[in-house]
């Protein structure tokens, strides 16, 4: 069995990957570059390039790659620019994510990690916040991560 990363070719999805195999479970990897590099992705693991926003392929790789479980770290992450793009910034996360989730219920598979954000607590007054710590996210990137 395998573990599907979305935006494994990414900073943080790269370290997913690579915690994966020293683990000695086998990732696959689905990215659409947009801000990944496949060069990031270590040879050998099973590379998908195309979008999360294409249910079809994530139910594909899901079904070809006998995934067990996915860890969900894909998504548009500038907060600054979702100000003046909020709408491509809902479309790629909530949307994206919604996707992820169709395709894994028509393909069996039930585990998930979703990767979130401190975006969605804002800008808190206190140096430390927990888990449970007031959602107030202050721009479309929080939000979309929040609803995720």
């Amino acid at each position: 069995m395998s573990w599907l990363v979305t935006g494994g070719a990414g900073y943080i999805g790269a370290h997913v990957v690579r915690a994966l195999s020293a683990a000695g479970i086998a990732p696959v990897v689905i990215d659409d570059l947009s801000s990944g590099h496949d060069g990031f992705v270590p040879a050998g693991v099973p590379f998908v390039r195309g979008s999360i926003l294409n249910r079809e392929l994530v139910e594909e790789t899901l079904r070809e790659h006998e995934v067990e479980g996915v860890i969900h770290v894909a998504g548009y992450k500038y907060a600054g620019v979702s100000v003046t793009r909020p709408l491509h910034t809902y479309h790629q996360n909530v949307e994206g994510t919604r996707i992820v989730l169709e395709a894994m219920a028509a393909a069996g598979v039930t585990k998930i990690v979703f990767s979130s954000s401190a975006a969605v607590y804002g800008t808190p007054d206190v140096p430390l916040v927990v888990e449970d710590f007031p959602k107030r996210p202050a721009s479309p990137y929080g939000e979309s991560k929040l609803i995720g």
